[in-house]
């Protein structure tokens, strides 16, 4: 039976200094996250000012019911403050305007599987000169038995186990994306407030080989910015004794609708002020780092309702699996094009 080595962190509620990855190549990644927090030995306050759902204030203050578990689970999701996502510094290769030498080209076809998603890998290379992206995935790996800001990703001490030919610990999972997604593009990272997230972040840049770890954290990218009210939410979740049934059941067929907003009005809303404001001001690459319960509503938005995430549905079953997501690709003309992703050989559970 295999070990598992688990990375604690401790959250200050400031934002982490970039620093050098220099543990990058050591045969235990775990290194490297802890050496990468032991050089961060000076914090800087927080200079950034909370952001909050219209309609929700309250969302961030109390627990939440988290999606990761299959029962229902009271999550803590932080010390209820945000960090504006454009606090990430933009990497130079994206400062200024459309590079000339772009040449504006049509559009890849890319290849789904029977879920309706593709590979993150293919999809990062149809980023085309005139588009810029932002991946939208959930973290790797945890424990089934630990849903909590706190729990970190599994790393299995020795040989790994694989699934579809893909590791299944959540560190070396995040490492294979990463490695999916090597250009010469520094690219920039937000995660929520969990260690889990802030590790996939740092693990996806270790597996492309950045040196560098540019990232910032906020709460909005949880089922919280879709919560009308909570109480009604608890009533569901507790009702259904599972809160993936909750979910699943809103976003595709528009059950328990009283607890929610709407989700084409909701998700524009995320899309336009926070993930893909405007084509001039972003980064030509950026990763969120995110949850389950977040990732399922965006895909259903951006899919129109094909993937197939059906978990509330007896015949399907599905939901979405570690290192799964959504592609936002914005081009210079501020056109939006979605592509649900899976980052491992499998894309739904």
């Amino acid at each position: 039976m295999h070990k598992i080595s688990r990375i604690s962190l401790a959250f200050t509620g400031a934002i982490l200094s970039a620093s050098l990855l220099a543990a990058c190549g050591e045969d235990n990644p775990t290194n490297a996250f802890d050496k990468f927090m032991s050089s961060s030995s000076t914090t800087q306050s927080d200079p950034l000012s909370s952001v909050t759902p219209p309609g929700s204030s309250n969302d961030n203050q109390d627990p939440t019911s988290s999606a990761e578990a299959t029962s229902s689970s009271a999550i803590n999701p932080g010390d209820g403050t945000s960090s504006s996502d454009a606090s990430v510094p933009p990497a130079s290769s994206s400062e200024g305007s459309l590079d000339p030498t772009c040449v504006e080209t049509p559009v890849a076809t890319i290849a789904v599987d029977s879920i309706g998603l593709a590979d993150i890998g293919d999809v990062f290379k149809s980023v085309r000169c005139n588009e810029k992206a932002v991946f939208v995935i959930r973290h790797g790996e945890r424990s089934d038995a630990e849903t909590g800001p706190e729990t970190p990703l599994t790393h299995w001490v020795g040989e790994p186990d694989t699934i579809a030919g893909q590791p299944t610990d959540g560190v070396r999972q995040s490492i294979a994306v990463g490695k999916k997604l090597i250009s010469a593009d520094e690219f920039t990272y937000t995660h929520t407030k969990y260690v889990r997230t802030e590790q996939t972040c740092f693990y996806i840049a270790q597996g492309r080989g950045q040196q560098t770890f540019p990232h910032d954290s906020s709460e909005i990218y949880s089922i919280s910015w879709y919560k009308k009210d909570k109480e009604r939410y608890k009533y569901y979740e507790d009702s259904t004794k599972n809160v993936r049934l909750v979910i699943a059941g809103w976003a595709y067929d528009n059950l328990y609708a009283d607890a929610f907003y709407d989700l084409t009005e909701k998700t524009n809303e995320i899309i336009k002020t926070h993930i893909a404001p405007d084509y001039a001001s972003m980064n030509k690459f950026r990763v969120i780092c995110s949850h389950d319960d977040f990732v399922l509503p965006l895909a259903v938005f951006a899919s129109n309702g094909t993937v197939n995430f059906r978990f509330h549905d007896p015949a399907s079953r599905h939901w979405p699996y570690f290192l799964s997501g959504v592609a936002v690709i914005i081009d210079n003309k501020n056109q939006i094009r979605y592509v649900p992703f899976k980052g491992l050989g499998i894309g739904a559970e």
